[in-house]
């Protein structure tokens, strides 16, 4: 009881700290993970803010470029050259020239002009028709983007600050910018051109950019006065050629549970990248506005919530360490009780052995003293008498010889110190002699004893004292616990380089539960020290050990019926 408390006691100090310290390291491993998980969220918003002022910037320079080729037009040829640039470059979509009384010099109204036109009319009537000035966006823009223009006095042109130049090397700006630019006239042309307007106009080189909503879709509309009487005309940008040049530059992001979306003002996905597809009802950990020149359009980062794996990778490649941490500690302790607990029961056993093996001793010993003394004493007279007292002192020697015998042989077993005498011996006279020097003790039980030989060479070459002992513990174990049954049958069968030897009982037998633990050493079926029947509960073991020693093996099986039936394998040794 004392050990089994202190077993208790040592897992209830064993695995209180270790259940702490697990607790404790998942709290700070799920902490990590936070931290890990957030120092990636920011370093993304950080890449989609940067990415966003790119974006901001490259269309900031294109509508400056644009501006400035319109303002370079040849003013005598604006409808000619604002058509021809509608028709080449794929970023302009629509153009328009405007008069201040109302009048829309192109396109023209009517069914003279394409369905695309009469759209473009109709998506800017407020502005066509004269109900919204041109300038009404200007204020507010002005604001948020700072257009700083500087007139040159000796060319006439426009200078205008750009983008800076780490920004201006990405190949897709570039090409924006490229196609933003018309080509410029001459300087001398130019400048007399403009000598000979600025005589009766005055110049103004006013310019704008409106977002417009339409249907609930963005369109963006630049515009241009270069003189105070003269026309308003300019562009409308096709989004998609401008995004399309955008979204070439935008990284391929590393992370497969990240994701990086263009969202217009609608919600739809215009472009996405990153290692998964997020799904449009997927709500972005961070939105991050593209420009005001693009309002309500916005780059979404996602993470996927379902990628598991991907998303805790740290804390479940963690979370395996410490598993295999624990596990070790636990196993470790396991290991340590069930060699506590082995001990412990070798000790039982141990002592049990002492016990049984002492009770053994003393009851030979006390009728070979008691029958001596009987004889020393002259008081018998009888001459049967006396033979059968000295029949049972011979017997009981006999006994007590087999049973230090087994002693010592369970010694040197477990040491692995035994030592084997190899000899050739006629088995089935071998197994005859045994037989006859037990004749009398077998009986005296009423016990039949039948031999079963079969046809072939019995001759065989292995330790005889070895193999004498094996039978007589088989004997001994049927004699014990088979007294009760009929018949003891001995049965020898050839088995290619084995010999078979089989000792069958009709005893009760042995239970089930009890026939895979019968070759444990100590095991007794009736375990108790009163048992009806005294033993050591090494003889199975011993005899098994004896034979695997020599090569074969004892295996056993249950009668049909009851009764039981041990299976001794002996292999011959071939001569040195």
């Amino acid at each position: 009881m004392t050990s089994y408390r202190s077993i208790i006691i040592f897992w209830a100090l064993f695995l209180v700290p270790t259940l702490i310290m697990a607790a404790v390291a998942f709290k700070l491993l799920s902490h990590e993970q936070d931290r890990i998980t957030q120092s990636a969220k920011d370093a993304l918003v950080e890449r989609t803010k940067t990415i966003s002022d790119t974006i901001h910037l490259t269309i900031e320079a294109v509508q400056e470029n644009l501006v400035q080729s319109l303002l370079d037009l040849d003013q005598n040829q604006l409808e000619k050259n604002l058509v021809q640039w509608e028709e080449t470059n794929p970023l302009v979509r629509n153009v328009f020239i405007y008069r201040q009384d109302g009048h829309l010099d192109y396109p023209v109204r009517g069914m003279e002009s394409t369905k695309e036109e009469r759209q473009f009319i109709a998506r800017y009537d407020a502005l066509f028709s004269g109900r919204i000035k041109f300038d009404f966006n200007k204020d507010h823009l002005k604001q948020e983007v700072k257009k700083q223009y500087i007139s040159d006095s000796d060319s006439g042109s426009v200078l205008y600050e750009t983008v800076p130049k780490k920004v201006r090397k990405k190949s897709s700006r570039k090409t924006l910018v490229d196609l933003s630019r018309m080509a410029q006239m001459a300087p001398e042309k130019e400048n007399a051109i403009m000598l000979s307007l600025e005589a009766n106009k005055r110049l103004i080189k006013t310019s704008d950019w409106i977002p417009w909503f339409s249907e609930n879709r963005l369109y963006i509309l630049g515009w241009v006065q270069k003189y105070e009487t003269g026309p308003v005309y300019g562009v409308e940008l096709e989004l998609m050629t401008l995004l399309s040049r955008l979204v070439t530059d935008f990284p391929k992001l590393s992370q497969e549970n990240w994701a990086m979306v263009l969202m217009d003002g609608n919600d739809n996905f215009m472009h996405q990248t990153g290692g998964f597809a997020p799904d449009i009802k997927d709500i972005p950990v961070s939105v991050i506005p593209v420009s005001l020149l693009l309002p309500h359009w916005r780059l979404g980062v996602f993470m996927d919530q379902k990628g598991g794996v991907a998303n805790n990778g740290f804390l479940y490649l963690s979370l395996i360490l410490l598993g295999i941490f624990i596990v070790a500690i636990v196993s470790g302790g396991v290991l340590l009780t069930r060699m506590t607990l082995r001990n412990m029961k070798d000790a039982r056993q141990k002592t049990s052995f002492v016990s049984s093996v002492s009770h053994e001793l003393k009851t030979p010993l006390t009728s070979i003293r008691m029958y001596a003394e009987l004889l020393l004493s002259k008081r018998v007279a009888d001459e049967n008498k006396t033979q059968t007292y000295l029949s049972v002192i011979v017997d009981e020697s006999h006994r007590l010889t087999r049973l230090i015998n087994n002693v010592l042989d369970f010694g040197r077993l477990e040491q692995g110190k035994k030592k084997y005498q190899y000899a050739a011996i006629q088995m089935d006279q071998f197994l005859n002699h045994i037989i006859q020097a037990h004749s009398i003790r077998i009986q005296s039980l009423e016990i039949e004893i039948t031999t079963q030989v079969g046809e072939g060479d019995y001759r065989i070459r292995t330790d005889k004292d070895a193999l004498e002992q094996v039978v007589l513990n088989l004997l001994d174990n049927a004699l014990k616990y088979a007294s009760d049954g009929k018949f003891i049958n001995f049965i020898l069968e050839k088995e290619e380089a084995f010999i078979l030897l089989k000792i069958c009982d009709d005893g009760p037998g042995i239970p089930k539960a009890q026939q895979e633990i019968i070759f444990e050493k100590f095991h007794r079926v009736d375990n108790t020290l009163n048992a009806k029947q005294p033993g050591s509960g090494l003889g199975l073991s011993i005899a098994r050990q004896i034979l695997q020693d020599l090569g074969g093996d004892l295996t056993f099986e249950p009668m049909p019926g009851n009764g039981s039936c041990f299976t001794a394998r002996i292999k011959h040794h071939e001569s040195d």
